[in-house]
């Protein structure tokens, strides 16, 4: 160990750059190889892809722009649909690897670099395309231009310039379009510059202000088709907070917090929590009480929003780049060396295990995880059933938002459109918003429900005639059944 630390010691830009090659072809070849189907969220942002826009029902527009990009270039299939996830998180590893370097030394920045790329968290959302990723990316990116600007360490970066505000401002915005958890970025910078005397300088003001120009100008776009489409995103957005409930949930604040840990395990963690409670008075790391703002802003407002009602354990994952920064530098500081090897040691088995696992069903099931990977097999096989009854149709109907993308996807309905069979009254999704059954389309119908006695329209329609049906085994006794029906008929609701 002490002869591999030297070496890193030695040559940490080039130790970083092989670890980054080796990790992003590990993860470029396990997608190729993977079997696991697209998830339904994953076939909606597909879809979306097919036609570019400036924003969509529950999303800003980054991740389809990004697919569409990866699967023009590609072709259709699942790994093209991801290719862009393990190339911007290696992206966003260059990014804390320069940020450290500005505010510490390449010395230190190995380890932060190294450990975003197998930090759990990361290494699961490698192999997903997921609004996170080209957030953490905009995010990082805008963090370190804003250190260049805000600290200074050497004479080139001495002193704010408008370039540098220009590109804090181009990739705050283009947070913004990846997901609007970027909110949180504004907040910390407002923090950090009404908070900390040292980088209160007019020059400063000036370069933050061209900042939130550019972004403001960068996310006009999609301010404008929400403006057009009533604020669909941001309705749908404040849906999910789902404050119209129980406004006390300790049990769901508990099931966040304890989620944090296998976001960004267990010795960064720790040391972080160690760092808030021991090391803040440590002239030496002075620097992490800038990056505290960016890791204890967005933790705390989640934090809150699952006390108040509930909270994904990604909702915060905007506060691990400045989480991992402080962890790393709090344990290289104070000369915990084994710590820092434990933790990348038992990261980087993770992370390729990771990689090695979910590139093979056999091995899935094999651990007794396939539960975990239910929505995502079978697809391909119930997608050409559907297809085969599907080509004696004019018009197909669901009522599901993750069946309809997956038909889209797997059935190649994509061309034809699927229709979205509106139960409830209330728009729930893209497609209910855009694609909804009006009851003038062409009959009959096919109508496909996983509920086999296709409850919801038989009130409704004069003929609901069962066709076929379409059933896979998802192991561990688990099945998942497609129920196909002719309707017509319709009667109005």
């Amino acid at each position: 160990m002490n002869a591999l630390f030297a070496r890193i010691e030695s040559q940490p830009l080039n130790a970083f750059g092989l670890f980054l090659f080796v990790i992003i072809s590990v993860r470029l070849i396990a997608l190729g190889v993977s079997q696991l189907d697209l998830g339904p969220d994953e076939t909606q942002y597909w879809y979306w892809a097919q036609s570019p826009a400036f924003g969509y029902f529950s999303k800003p527009p980054m991740i389809a722009w990004l697919i569409s990009a990866t699967t023009g270039l590609f072709g259709d299939a699942s790994w093209a649909v991801r290719l862009a996830s393990p190339l911007l998180h290696g992206g966003t590893a260059c990014f804390l690897f320069a940020l450290t370097s500005h505010l510490y030394d390449r010395k230190i920045a190995f380890w932060v670099g190294t450990g975003w790329l197998i930090m759990p968290g990361i290494a699961f959302s490698s192999m997903l395309m997921t609004t996170d990723v080209p957030l953490l990316f905009f995010w990082s990116g805008a963090l370190y231009f804003y250190a260049l600007i805000t600290v200074e360490r050497a004479p080139r970066f001495g002193e704010p310039s408008l370039g540098l505000g220009v590109l804090l401002g181009a990739f705050m915005g283009l947070g913004f379009l990846s997901k609007y958890a970027m909110i949180y970025f504004l907040i910390a910078l407002a923090i950090t510059l009404f908070v900390s005397g040292r980088i209160k300088t007019r020059r400063v003001w000036q370069t933050v202000l061209v900042a939130l120009g550019i972004m403001i100008m960068v996310i006009m776009p999609n301010i404008i088709w929400n403006l057009q489409h009533d604020f669909q995103t941001l309705s749908h957005t404040a849906d999910n907070a789902n404050w119209g409930a129980d406004l006390f949930n300790p049990d769901e604040l508990a099931d966040f917090l304890g989620s944090q840990i296998g976001i960004a395990g267990p010795i960064t963690l720790g040391a972080f929590l160690v760092f808030l409670t021991v090391g803040l008075r440590k002239s030496a790391l002075g620097d992490l009480r800038l990056l505290l703002a960016f890791a204890l802003n967005p933790l705390f407002i989640v934090s809150v929003q699952a006390l108040l009602s509930r909270a994904h354990a990604n909702w915060a994952a905007a506060a691990y780049p400045a989480v991992l920064i402080i962890a790393c530098v709090w344990l290289y500081k104070t000369r915990r060396f084994n710590l820092l090897f434990a933790n990348h040691g038992l990261h980087l088995n993770l992370s390729v295990g990771l990689a090695i696992v979910l590139s093979n069903l056999t091995l899935v099931d094999g651990l007794g995880l396939s539960n975990a990977v239910k929505r995502v097999r079978g697809w391909e096989i119930q997608g050409a059933r559907v297809a085969e009854v599907a080509a004696s149709y004019g018009t197909v109907m669901a009522d599901d938002r993750e069946l309809t993308g997956q038909l889209l996807y797997y059935a190649g309905l994509a061309e034809r459109g699927v229709l979205a069979f509106n139960s409830n009254n209330r728009v729930d999704s893209h497609y209910e918003a855009f694609y909804a059954f009006q009851g003038t389309e062409p009959e009959p119908l096919l109508y496909i429900t996983q509920n086999p006695d296709a409850v919801a329209v038989t009130p409704m329609f004069d003929t609901v005639k069962p066709l076929a049906t379409s059933t896979v085994d998802l192991k561990n006794g688990r099945q998942r059944t497609l129920y196909l029906f002719e309707i017509a008929g319709f009667r109005g609701r």
